[in-house]
């Protein structure tokens, strides 16, 4: 099991009790931690605290730092936004590489309170409403029936001070505005129950959610079709569910096209329903993240349309080390192991190839008519040819990192190694081929 652990009391208390019970409960933990590096000096030290916790527990750990500020400049992203992808995406990562079955997030139930009351704000649906699950997947939030308080009495009785984030402060998030203005006036006006009452709200949401959920689902896959990158809609068949089921089934489409995103917001989905649904064809209306609705004679089409990315400049490596890749917050890195270091299928961002590999390397994105030999294919394809074949998104293709050896390709990173430059079996040594965010060890 994987715990994710901030440095904050939540997860601090999570992490505490876990480590109690994993002789019992046949526990093998390990401790994740992602520095944003957006508080400097003091993101850095909860960093060395969680480290230093996790090893006075004999706990493993991942100690990763992403520099977040530079990626949301430039972007439409909140850094809130920004930063939860970021590290879920490494987190679940970190999970594949250990073989974790569970990964636990220290979320209590003053979150689920605040995540109600945010969502209200901010014009949830009923899911939206049901707040966060106790289970979902791989993860699991054990305190999440546990309030914020007991979690700060059980760091005290263990003699374990966590660290503060002091951005918990600024009222300039809207959470925080909730968790500091609006549930104080809540608890003054109602009494402290009041908590406790928007709680069991949250529960009996979730239960009728889950219904909702289930009607939908079957809903969806009655009227719908997925392929190469965009969901079709059938307009008839659409019209004749309820309204609850209609808004259902469109916010479906939007969470199957942009996985792991945010849910459409309701406005957009009264926007979809009132303008496209029930527009002429090539009715059209744009939605956050590049997407886009049209009504196309009898369906209504969600797209990701092409993002415009300035191209990546070409860039070289030189002899075996590492390189930057220019204002994409990676680094391409290229050295000799000995073969039994080789590990394969554990991490698509890592490759193996042959120690004859000629150096200078090239990284750069993809060109029109860049062609190779996939590894497993009987002979070459156009890059695009192969993009197609694996369903890759068009709005990801011309971000994809290619890396080349004397003009041939070598490495479609993430992806998949070209058949020339595999290894035989018969090396003793190998050259590992990897990318990785700048500051994390690799």
């Amino acid at each position: 099991m994987v715990v994710s652990v901030s440095g904050g009391p939540d997860s601090v208390a999570l992490l505490l009790f876990l480590a109690g019970q994993a002789a019992r409960m046949d526990l093998e933990l390990f401790v994740f931690h992602l520095d944003h590096m957006f508080r400097g000096e003091e993101s850095a030290a909860d960093a060395a605290f969680v480290e230093s916790l996790s090893r006075g527990l004999g706990t493993p750990s991942r100690i990763v730092s992403i520099d977040v500020p530079s990626m949301v400049r430039g972007s439409d992203r909140s850094p809130q936004d920004v930063a939860r992808k970021v590290r879920l995406e490494r987190l679940m990562t970190y999970a594949d590489e250990v073989a974790a079955d569970r990964v636990a997030l220290g979320h209590t139930a003053d979150d689920q309170v605040e995540t109600f009351l945010m969502r209200v704000i901010q014009g949830a649906g009923l899911s939206g409403l049901g707040g966060m699950p106790p289970v979902s997947g791989r993860i699991i939030r054990p305190l999440i029936d546990v309030w914020r308080e007991e979690v700060e009495q059980y760091c005290d009785k263990m003699g374990v001070k966590p660290h503060l984030d002091k951005s918990n402060l600024d009222n300039t998030y809207l959470r925080n505005r909730v968790r500091n203005r609006l549930i104080p006036v809540l608890k003054g006006e109602f009494g402290p129950g009041i908590k406790e009452v928007i709680l069991r709200v949250v529960e009996s949401l979730a239960l009728d959610g889950r219904f909702l959920s289930g009607e939908t689902a079957e809903a969806f896959g009655r009227l719908a079709v997925e392929r190469d990158g965009e969901v079709r809609i059938d307009v008839e068949k659409l019209g004749q569910l309820p309204d609850s089921l209609q808004r259902g089934v469109l916010r479906q489409a939007w969470a199957e096209l942009m996985p792991g995103e945010s849910p459409i917001a309701w406005r957009h989905v009264i926007d979809v329903l009132e303008k496209v649904v029930g527009g002429r064809t090539g009715a059209k209306l744009d939605l956050p993240r590049s997407v886009v609705v049209e009504r196309e004679y009898g369906d209504i089409v969600f797209r990701a349309e092409d993002e415009e990315e300035a191209a990546l400049p070409a860039v070289g490596l030189e002899k075996p080390g590492s390189v930057a890749l220019p204002g994409s917050g990676m680094v391409f890195s290229a050295r000799e192991v000995d073969i039994e270091d080789v590990e394969f299928g554990g991490d698509p961002m890592v490759e193996f190839v042959r120690p004859d590999l000629r150096f200078p390397l090239e990284v750069r994105h993809p060109l029109p008519g860049d062609r190779f030999h996939p590894l497993g294919a009987p002979g070459a394809k156009k890059l695009s040819d192969f993009f197609t074949d694996i369903k890759l998104p068009r709005r990801r293709r011309s971000s994809c990192w290619l890396i080349l050896s004397g003009g041939l390709m070598v490495w479609v990173v993430g992806h998949r190694l070209d058949e020339r430059f595999r290894l035989s079996g018969e090396e003793k040594r190998a050259i590992r081929l990897s990318v990785r965010p700048e500051g994390e060890y690799d």
